[in-house]
């Protein structure tokens, strides 16, 4: 089986002379039908004037709203191997009000509905979109068309695609605006997502997904980036101010670097198993919402991105925004208070399947754990003289202040391939019982590099919209780190891809009715709110013979989470 892909390839640049970027990301669920109550809006106002308020208001009104920002008349593309591909400068922003947008849905079976939030100063409005726009958790639906032709008006390609308005890319065009992004950097999340919030900061600008790839040997073409006019309707957005041309130069990647080179930056190396990843993909940069380095399981203990931390901490979403600078906590036996604990939750297995490996017949599935909050799982880790281990200590945070430490596990350093970074060992467990409960099989996988893939709940108490942005951000480390820190957020999940070795062993196992059982937190070394939500089941149905086995998974909840195109639009070619 091959893993699916959780994440859009959009936008992104394959080039040698630019940075590679794979980034937009996170897909919502798919298999449902979406659709909405009438749309209804509701305004809060506040009678008092603030600096917000009157920043809003010294913008002048003929510009306030969503639009265009200005963009570069001429953009390059780089051809390789026949085909041409590029990312257009064309960002949407959001001029004198911020625009907030909330998917939600109470369960996976359940329609999600879409609302937008104008903020103004103080004044908030509220509208829910009409459900024939909503993409799921992906924005709005087909509110996005690209189309490429060359010089003379032959369509080249013409494709529509979902309207996300976050993005990994931002940039700042108001001086009243926010001094920084306090949205998340994509749109959507998993089958198990409950709810998510995107949306653009008055004062700032979004780039949009505009990534192309066509063959043609065209060195001149020209680029259009349009909103659909459903979609330009609901935002708001001019009649006249719906679309952007550009004129793109083509330039051969071979007549500048070695071909060899672009084939290797192009193909990548394959990372460890998480759901954002298929063979041969980079992560995408908006799972990596603990850090650039943090988003493959990566080696290295760097943090590449950091934010002004004072700029958030009034946040109401940002309860673990630390303070810079404060004094650690010390370990202690004491309890630690329930406000300061997570609640680690364990979902069902989904995308489930079999494959052959070296001659093994092996069970593959996806598995996620996440943080239902209010506090973040932290754990930190500290070497241990020259040996590969580290004592893993938990720590606990009130209101963005450690407030204290305990003992909780080991860490070791994982020398395998793909890994080669440090694993916390007390974290999950993974099993194949039977219908009674007895065990068949454990998965290879017993230990975790914790991040943030997921967004699953962005609405609980103490979620973070944007971990990357806390401070509490994570690595895997290297082999000489001494010292490493791996976070869960509240609201966020950690997922997995389970295959390979890492899958279960079908050798001895005969055709039947199964569960995969799925326990966070298995030996209770891990401090936190309740261990009742801590372990799942995921039936399966055994079949086929070696080398040839099969697997039968029953609906969860009436939604069948493992059809091939998996919970969200398809991968782009």
């Amino acid at each position: 089986m091959t893993a699916h892909r959780l994440s859009r390839p959009a936008p992104r640049l394959l080039t040698m002379g630019v940075a590679v970027v794979l980034a937009l990301g996170l897909l919502g669920e798919g298999g449902t039908t979406d659709t909405a109550s009438a749309a209804t809006t509701t305004a809060s106002t506040t009678a008092s004037t603030t600096e917000a308020d009157a920043a809003a208001a010294a913008a002048p009104t003929t510009q306030r709203g969503l639009r265009f920002a200005p963009a570069s008349k001429t953009v390059q593309a780089y051809a390789y191997d026949g085909y041409v591909q590029t990312d257009s400068a064309v960002w949407l922003g959001a001029y004198g009000q911020g625009y907030e947008f909330n998917a939600k849905r109470a369960k996976i079976s359940d329609p999600v509905t879409l609302t937008k939030t104008v903020i103004r100063g103080k004044k908030r409005t509220t509208t829910e979109a009409p459900a024939a726009i909503v993409d799921g958790l992906n924005g709005f639906k087909d509110g996005l068309t690209v189309t490429v032709t060359t010089p003379k008006g032959k369509v080249l390609s013409k494709k529509s695609r979902s309207l996300c308005l976050s993005g990994t890319e931002r940039q700042r065009i108001e001086p009243t605006g926010s001094t920084e992004p306090v949205y998340p950097s994509f749109c959507g999340g998993n089958w198990f997502t409950k709810s998510s919030v995107s949306g653009i900061e008055q004062g700032w600008a979004s780039k949009l997904d505009t990534y192309f790839n066509v063959k043609t040997t065209w060195k001149s073409l020209v680029l259009t980036v349009s909103i659909s006019d459903p979609v330009a309707d609901f935002l708001g957005l001019p009649a006249n101010s719906r679309k952007v041309t550009q004129k793109v130069e083509v330039i051969d990647e071979c007549e500048v670097f070695e071909c060899e080179e672009v084939a290797e930056e192009l193909l990548g190396e394959p990372q460890e198993g998480f759901s954002t990843l298929v063979d041969g993909e980079e992560p995408a940069t908006t799972r990596a919402a603990a850090g650039g380095a943090h988003a493959g399981h990566g080696d290295t203990t760097d943090s590449t991105q950091r934010t002004n931390l004072f700029t958030l901490q009034d946040q109401a979403h940002g309860g673990d925004h630390p303070a810079l600078g404060q004094q650690g906590a010390a370990p202690s036996t004491k309890k630690p208070a329930k406000d300061t604990l997570p609640d680690l939750v364990s979902v069902p297995a989904w995308q489930v399947g079999t494959e052959v490996d070296a001659g093994t017949d092996r069970l593959t599935f996806f598995a996620h754990e996440w943080n239902a909050g209010p506090a973040p799982l932290v754990v930190e880790g500290y070497r241990q003289g020259a040996g590969e281990v580290m004592d893993a200590y938990q720590f606990f945070y009130r209101d963005g202040k450690q407030v204290g430490s305990a003992k909780t596990g080991t860490m070791e350093y994982h020398d395998a391939p793909e890994h080669d970074h440090w694993h916390f060992l007390d974290f999950a467990n993974y099993e194949l019982v039977t219908t009674k409960g007895d065990l068949v099989t454990t998965s290879g996988k017993q230990s975790w590099c914790l991040a943030p893939t997921d967004p699953v709940d962005l609405s609980v108490k103490g979620a973070v919209w944007r971990p990357e942005a806390t401070g509490l951000d994570s690595t895997c480390g290297d082999r000489s780190a001494i010292w490493l820190r791996e976070v869960l957020p509240a609201g966020w999940g950690d997922t997995y891809s389970q295959y390979q070795t890492q899958a279960f062993d079908l050798t001895g196992v005969r055709n039947g009715t199964y569960q995969i059982k799925i326990t966070v937190n298995p030996n209770g070394n891990l401090y936190e709110r309740t261990r009742s939500n801590n372990v799942s089941y995921r039936t399966v149905v055994l079949g086929g013979t070696p080398g040839n086995r099969t697997v039968k998974v029953p609906l969860l909840d009436g939604v069948d989470t493992e059809v091939p195109e998996g919970p969200g639009p398809e991968p782009e070619e």
